[in-house]
This record gives structure tokens, sequence and C-alpha cells, in this order.
């Protein structure tokens, strides 16, 4: 398993730097797109930079119009499918383009017919659920083809050449030999990162602080250990999305101990990459 991009590092790190200047409510770490929240409208006035002819939906027009709006290194799509969305590879392309790393959670079932409609770049990565092994998963599911859709979609990706991230939803009563199990298991898989959350519904749950702790402890990589706890950081505290005074100074501690050559030079094999 992978440890963050350097220049997802060094743009976190940018970011966080400019909020000890400008403060964190201006320029948030992280922002949630849920495509499935955003009016549909026949007519919609594209935001700036984008073109009224090149194709862009009322939706895409609104969802690049938040992405640009926002300073957010990271876009993170989510909420209901965005598989669902018709244009979403054209719309993680956009957002790719605005500079930002986009994490895009997927449908296992709908993956692989969809797959061709996204590029394999460097900011790009496919974000899986991945919550127990096969028996816990499918019985939580109800769908006894579920687990195996998943391990067939994360090869899939892999072999086109995508950036991976399998997503673990934490509850207080998570049993913690099944959690023992699975990270055992995650760590034969080729992936290039692993993210846990807590669950919203036990967001309050005095108990789901130590059940996640004991998780997290078992994600090979400190630094997507660090990164996840980003990312739960309004969860926890109840705000609606991610762009809510974010904060990651564990990870920015880490980085602004790089030296001073590393991390440009990790951001212009990014560049190239794209």
């Amino acid at each position: 398993m992978m440890r963050l991009p350097p220049r997802l590092l060094w743009d976190l790190a940018r970011i966080r730097i400019t909020q000890k200047l400008f403060g964190t409510s201006r320029y948030p770490l992280a922002l949630r797109l849920d495509l499935a929240q955003l009016r549909s409208r026949t007519e919609a006035t594209p935001p700036n930079g984008v073109n009224s002819s090149s194709g862009v939906s009322s939706r895409d027009a609104q969802a690049l119009s938040q992405v640009r709006a926002s300073s957010a290194p990271v876009v993170w799509i989510g909420g209901d499918s965005p598989l669902q969305h018709p244009r979403i590879g054209h719309l993680a392309r956009e957002i790719v383009n605005c500079g930002r790393t986009v994490f895009v959670e997927m449908d296992e079932t709908l993956l692989r017919r969809r797959i061709h409609e996204f590029r394999p770049v460097s900011r790009l990565y496919l974000v899986l659920p991945l919550n127990g092994l096969e028996n816990a998963r499918d019985s939580r599911t109800q769908n006894s083809v579920n687990f195996r859709a998943t391990m067939e979609a994360i090869r899939t990706a892999k072999l086109s050449g995508f950036h991976i991230c399998v997503e673990t939803m934490i509850f207080p009563r998570s049993d913690r030999s099944e959690i023992q199990k699975l990270a055992k298991f995650i760590s034969t898989l080729d992936v290039d990162g692993w993210i846990q959350l807590r669950a919203r519904a036990s967001a309050n749950d005095e108990t789901s602080g130590e059940a996640l702790q004991y998780a997290r402890n078992l994600i090979p990589s400190r630094y997507w250990r660090d990164f996840s706890a980003l990312l739960d950081l309004p969860r926890a505290s109840g705000q609606p999305g991610f762009e809510k005074k974010c904060t990651a100074d564990r990870v920015v501690e880490k980085v602004e101990k790089m030296s001073a050559h590393e991390a440009p030079a990790a951001s212009d094999e990014g560049l190239r990459a794209l």
C-alpha cells in the first residue's frame, strides 16, 4: 500500500500554511460533492472558464462552480452512487483539470460498465466500499455476489491503470477480530490506499472513537491513517460535508519536514503523469 502521493501532501501543506495566515473557513482542505443534491435545471449559466457550447450539463456546471469557488485541493464525489450520474467521467476530468485531486465513490456492480469513461491519471482515485470479508459483507448487503463484484472491480480498475482505495465504515460495535481479518486481507490486495470513516449514525456515540482508533491502527500506512482522520473530522463534529474548518496537523507536520526540493519535484512528476 502506497503512501499519499507527494503532490497531494504538498497541496495539503500549502493550504495549511494559507490557513495559518488567513483562517480555515476561507481555505478548507477538502470539498464534498453529492451530485444527487445538486438541483437539476434545464438551463444553467456555466461557471467562468466553461464554454456553454462544450456540452456541459447544468449539474456539471453547478459542481464545477462549487469546485472553482473553493480552494480545497481535494474533491470527494460521494453520496448516492455517483455512477448514476451520466457524465461522471467527464466531470471527474474537468475537476482534475482544475488542479484538484479527485476521489470518486464507486458502485462495484456498475464500475466495469462505466470505467471506460474515466482516464487513469495521477490525481484521480476510485473508491470502492469494503466493510468486511465475504460472509460478513454479503450478509450486510443481502447480496451473495457483492463481495466478489468488489474484488472483480478492483482487478478491472488496476489492470486499467487506475489508483484504487477501499473505504471501510467503522461502527462502535464493530468486531475487532473481524477488523483484524479484514486488515490482513486488504494487505494482500493490489490497492493504493485504505480509508476508514466513522459511520455517520454513530458520530456522537462515545464508544465510536475507541473502535475507530483501534481500526485505524491497523492501516499499514500512517499517511492513509492521517488522511482518514482528515476526512472524518466533519463527520465527528456533525457538520454536513468536508468543507468546514478541516485541519490536518499530523499530515502537515510530516510534509513540512520534507526537503525543499522534494515536493516541487513530486509536483512536476505529477504534472507529467497528467
